[in-house]
């Protein structure tokens, strides 16, 4: 397992929920269970360019961070279920106010990313 070597920077809340939402899926991860898609096998199809195994790794995140719980279900076989906590819940109004933000601003953004993909600057 991977152990930081570098302790994180904590002092402000950019830095706080710069460390919880970390990571490439995890804003869409917190959607889709809020949607109701809360089984793995939902969210791999929700998000198919991440590997299960990432999907896995970033869900045990929001999970550390109290984000999300599991529920495990003693059935044959296994069946699991991710839903949003209280805490995770405040976070809803905060992704959806990103996401109008983006939708207003689509395609200066995309004009920009692709400006910079393609080398141009």
């Amino acid at each position: 397992m991977y152990e930081r070597k570098i302790l994180p920077n904590l002092n402000c809340g950019l830095d706080l929920i710069g460390e919880v939402l970390y990571g490439k899926w995890k804003i869409r991860l917190l959607w889709f269970i809020h949607q109701g898609h809360q089984r793995p096998s939902e969210l791999q199809r929700k998000i198919p360019d991440a590997t299960r195994r990432v999907l896995n790794i970033q869900l045990k995140e929001l999970e550390d961070h109290e984000l999300v719980t599991k529920k495990i279900y003693p059935v044959v076989p296994p069946k699991v279920e991710y839903s949003l906590t209280d805490f995770g819940q405040t976070l809803i109004p905060v992704i959806a106010t990103l996401g109008n933000w983006g939708d207003t601003h689509e395609e200066h953004l995309r004009t920009v990313i692709m400006k910079r993909l393609n080398g141009e600057d």
